[in-house]
């Protein structure tokens, strides 16, 4: 008695297609109940899923974990297009299951996988099917861009202040309120995208996704989104491979239509909002000496510190450090003090100053650790890559072997454990060699960054971004940990003064291992 199992697939979810998947799951369980010498196991099926991928696939991948457990002998389908469109797929898995003692019938192509040239019709047959998927691609995409010339817009109802219904936009007046809100906020109140982001949440706004919050990127979104001034730009995006159905930008030609549909904004607020964002974007990538080497991270929630200035009267400006977290989500998500930006170039003075005072200790050291590792042996790594491509064809060989019949199921099984264990031994002593080379490659970093401080009269910023990884802000001290080190320093300080007479005195300097 086999255990018999039937697999059907429609790929779209239509009314048609449905009734379809109905009368194919009744036909496949009435055609092997009726069999006396066979037992009906069910039939596994998926509805409106792309046949070039079997990841997709839920049902055809429950037959094949119920194959592998030894759950069903024979699959029957319909045709090879339903089984898979992708040839490398098709003939994988029919060899797969046919280890697992399991055949595969496809009815209408009369292919049955038992059979001696089962095989040969099979790949004849997924080739076909893959040549007409290709062709079946071919045929949307040219009329999908002849549907976009003519205005008709493509996507999922989720644009924020629009419906889009029946390939056209029309305007949301609720959330194109909103829309108009974060323009006036963006552009008249000077406020920016994490800021805007925090106040719509704090005063009950509904996000484009219900699931979650504002954030500064969906602001920047509807910032830049041109279908707020009534211009339409489509193919932002390709796929390139019908088979992966991979989408990736696109740097070609897409498709833009001005005065598409009616805007929610004006093209002059549109432009203000354009030229703030290019000038901050310009402004955030400007070089600033330590800023661009040291980062400044949150000891409570994890997030980067961003620096904010204040114009003063005076003509002075006030800059302090604060956590993303606090200033995007409000005190009350996390509480994190501020750090004055004057405090943070004290505590990068005093750790510059140590490094210079304990120079030809610390030096002494890295020289020693790095006397003490052997230079990794390129040969030697060349070798073991050697053996290990070595290996690899062996095993290629044997399961071409195993597939031809050459070689039994006990020595495939046999020789598998033998290629793996070898393959691991080389593997490991090739780890072992790249870690001893990484080891050998810090040590020498730290050994220049001595040399560069020894060598340094006048501390910069620029020897700041040199010399510091990282620093961590606590509710009572900085943890500063060093470039290239394993080791941190703890530093605790008090301020005084105002404006120009603003001080930071260090308190106490640790030296701690284990702290990030």
């Amino acid at each position: 008695m086999l255990r018999v199992a039937a697999y059907a697939r429609v790929s779209t979810e239509k009314d048609d297609q449905i009734n379809s998947l109905t009368n194919q799951r009744a036909y496949f369980e009435n055609y092997i109940k009726n069999r006396p010498d066979w037992i009906f196991v069910g039939v596994y099926y998926d509805e409106g899923v792309t046949g070039t991928q079997t990841a997709k696939r839920a049902g055809f991948n429950r037959m094949i974990e119920a194959c592998r457990a030894g759950e069903i002998d024979l699959i029957l389908t319909k045709e090879v297009s339903r089984f898979a469109r992708n040839t490398v797929d098709a003939l994988a898995y029919t060899r797969e299951l046919r280890a697992c003692g399991v055949g595969v019938i496809f009815i209408n192509d009369n292919i049955d996988t038992r059979d001696g040239d089962g095989e040969f019709r099979l790949s004849i047959m997924a080739s076909v099917a893959q040549e007409e998927s290709r062709k079946t691609s071919e045929r949307v995409r040219w009329g999908q861009r002849r549907a976009m010339e003519n205005g008709v817009v493509f996507g999922n109802n989720s644009i924020y202040g629009f419906t889009l219904k029946n390939g056209q936009l029309t305007v949301n007046d609720d959330e194109a309120e909103i829309v108009r809100l974060i323009f006036y906020k963006y552009v008249c109140e000077d406020k920016g995208s994490h800021i805007i982001a925090r106040e719509l949440g704090e005063a009950g706004i509904k996000p484009p996704k219900a699931s979650g919050d504002w954030s500064g990127a969906e602001v920047l979104h509807i910032l830049k989104n041109e279908k707020y001034i009534g211009d339409l730009i489509q193919k932002k995006y390709v796929t390139t491979d019908y088979l992966t159905h991979k989408k990736v930008t696109n740097n070609g030609d897409k498709i833009y239509i001005r005065g598409h549909h009616a805007p929610i904004i004006d093209r002059a607020m549109w432009e203000k909002a354009r030229l703030i964002r290019e000038s901050r974007a310009a402004g955030a990538n400007a070089t600033h000496p330590y800023e661009s080497g040291v980062k400044i991270v949150c000891g409570g929630c994890g997030s980067s510190f961003t620096p904010r200035k204040s114009p003063r009267k005076s003509g002075e400006t006030y800059k302090l450090h604060m956590c993303r977290t606090r200033s995007c989500r409000g005190k009350a998500v996390c509480g994190m003090r501020t750090v004055n930006d004057k405090s943070v170039k004290a505590v990068m003075e005093y750790i510059s100053n140590f490094f210079t005072a304990e120079f030809d200790c610390a030096a002494a050291e890295v020289a020693n650790e790095i006397e003490a590792l052997t230079d990794t042996d390129g040969t030697r790594t060349e070798q073991i890559s050697e053996k290990i491509n070595e290996v690899n064809g062996k095993r290629l060989r044997m399961l071409d072997g195993y597939f031809a019949g050459k070689i039994t199921e006990t020595d495939r099984e046999c020789l598998t454990a033998e290629y793996d264990s070898e393959l691991a031994r080389l593997s490991a002593q090739l780890d072992a060699l790249e870690n001893e080379k990484k080891i050998r490659t810090e040590r020498q970093r730290s050994s220049d960054l001595l040399e560069t401080i020894k060598n340094e009269t006048l501390f910069s910023e620029n020897v700041y971004a040199e010399i510091i990884e990282k620093i961590t802000v606590y509710a009572d001290c900085l943890i500063v940990k060093p470039k290239h080190l394993d080791f941190s320093f703890r530093i605790t300080y008090s301020t005084r003064g105002y404006k120009n007479a603003y001080t930071t005195t260090i308190e106490s300097c640790n030296i701690v291992r284990g702290e990030n």
